[in-house]
């Protein structure tokens, strides 16, 4: 009832609200302000497809889009688990290179970035020891004793006109020298001389020989990379990409990532797969445009793998929304928050809290029980310490538990005592009937009452038969506005004064009461 009043509000103050619900609470005010209600189910998925996005929001928003791809494909991956540094770092570079493939396509390494692959290939073959192997291999083939040395051909890989007459100059030098030094006839004076000259001259050859073996290594990665385009942006394209390149990341740099069990994990969402539609389908670009959005995920509530992920991508429908659309938006997430409470979304919903206040948004979370906010460190890491407004009901039922609540949310004693006085004085004589709210602002809180007309309160309610003599009035009046006004004309005309008592006899009719 009171999140209903505060998102009436919100709309009638021209805010655009995008709203995660489980329980259909908001069905009814939904319909009165002619919002779009999305109700999830196995028949009718809400599918979406988060991997897509314009040339625009990958050269001005890229950093945000690939920190959301990382924290949804980790929760799919890992659950409730942290991703490793290492697990994260193959991601993150996975999708970097996707979306490089898509929006820049790959045809050769600059002059620049074969140089840096150089100095990154060297730097990796002297913390693995390759460089000293290779230098022992190389020496063996010059030893002082070979009268006819050869070097290796499969060394030799696409070298310049100008590299192959240097080497072929050094190769000769060498010769001549190695032949000095096998000569009875010269001195030792002489053979000193020659075997320091072949000394610096088997350096520049191995150097060289080593240069062209990292040439060719470059070559063959360009290669490699020109075979993996990507024409078109969704799940299944990125899994694609994710698994042909995972191993390749994983031999070049020597490090361990479980390829089999994340294609495992991931398979659900590709091509064939049992939630194959999830990640793969376009979202209706008219929701964009839309003002009051409700998503309505009841029916997945105990899915343990699609709710999560379900609430994620709905998350991100909103950031779009917040960035691209002007004025104020509030995205609203009632229980449905608790499946994306995890160590991998942490930061994530941290960022969303701090992002909105940038685009003039805001983010709120709603729950029934205090004992999720107690209970969770990243919840008050996370949500309550990046909320600037908190807004509590009556608590008494938690009066055992309220030194806990109130360190965590970081109450005065003046507070507590405010919220112990909700509904709890003599003050209803004279007025309309109200519930009382705590709402506070910063340092600033109090206790105020929500009086709400009839007519509201047919828009709002969640019991089941009310809602279903509404209707009875929708099907008769055609429009909302026009079906509770007539509603509540006929409740107090009845003289009924309980809401429910006179929906019962509507239902029992099924008809309008001036029918009956």
């Amino acid at each position: 009832f009171h999140m209903n009043s505060v998102v009436r509000q919100l709309l009638e103050q021209g805010t655009e609200v995008v709203m995660v619900d489980t329980g259909d609470s908001y069905e009814g005010i939904n319909a009165y302000f002619g919002g779009t209600y999305i109700s999830y189910s196995k028949e009718n998925p809400i599918s979406m497809n988060p991997f897509k996005i314009t040339d625009d929001e990958y050269n001005q928003n890229f950093g945000e889009k690939k920190n959301f791809l990382k924290s949804l494909i980790f929760l799919i991956y890992k659950g409730n688990e942290a991703p490793t540094k290492i697990e994260d770092k193959v991601i993150n570079q996975t999708i970097v290179e996707y979306y490089e493939a898509y929006f820049k396509p790959f045809t050769t390494y600059s002059h620049k970035e074969r140089e840096q692959l150089r100095q990154r290939l060297m730097l990796e073959d002297k913390r693995d020891g390759r460089y000293s192997q290779y230098e022992k291999d190389f020496k063996k083939q010059y030893k002082a004793s070979n009268p006819n040395p050869e070097i290796n051909n499969d060394f030799v890989f696409d070298i310049s006109e100008e590299r192959a007459e240097r080497r072929n100059s050094l190769r000769a030098k060498s010769d001549k020298l190695i032949s000095m030094l096998n000569d009875v006839n010269s001195t030792e004076g002489e053979k000193r001389n020659a075997n320091s000259a072949l000394v610096r001259i088997m350096n520049e050859l191995m150097q060289d020989s080593y240069l062209i073996e990292i040439d060719r290594r470059i070559d063959d990665m360009e290669e490699k990379k020109r075979a993996m385009p990507v024409r078109e942006l969704s799940f299944n394209s990125y899994y694609e990409y994710a698994i042909e390149r995972i191993p390749q990341i994983c031999e070049a740099e020597k490090i361990s990532f479980d390829i089999n069990e994340f294609a495992s994990i991931l398979a659900q969402f590709y091509r064939g797969g049992e939630l194959q539609d999830t990640l793969n389908s376009d979202i209706d670009v008219n929701l964009f445009d839309e003002r009051f959005i409700v998503f309505e995920i009841d029916k997945i509530k105990d899915d343990p793998v699609l709710f999560p992920i379900v609430v994620l991508i709905i998350m991100d429908v909103f950031l779009q929304k917040m960035r691209i659309k002007k004025g104020r938006k509030a995205l609203i997430i009632e229980e449905a928050w608790k499946a994306i409470a995890s160590p991998t979304m942490a930061e994530y919903i941290k960022y969303l809290y701090k992002t909105v206040r940038k685009f003039h948004g805001i983010a709120g979370v709603v729950t029934q029980e205090l004992n999720d906010v107690i209970d969770s460190p990243i919840v008050k890491e996370a949500i309550i310490n990046n909320s600037d407004i908190k807004i509590l009901l009556d608590q008494s039922k938690f009066k055992d538990r309220y030194d806990d609540i109130s360190r965590i949310l970081g109450l005065t004693d003046v507070q507590k005592q405010q919220i112990f006085t909700i509904n709890a004085l003599p003050n209803h004589e004279g007025r309309n009937y109200f519930k009382e709210v705590w709402i506070c602002r910063g340092q600033q809180s109090d206790v105020y009452g929500v009086e709400e007309p009839p007519e509201c309160y047919w828009a709002y309610t969640t019991e089941r038969i009310e809602k279903e003599a509404l209707k009875i009035y929708r099907a008769y009046y055609g429009g909302f506005q026009d079906a509770i006004d007539a509603i509540e004309h006929d409740r107090k005309k009845s003289g009924i004064s309980r809401y429910l008592d006179f929906a019962r006899q509507v239902n029992q009719h099924q008809k309008v009461m001036s029918l009956w």
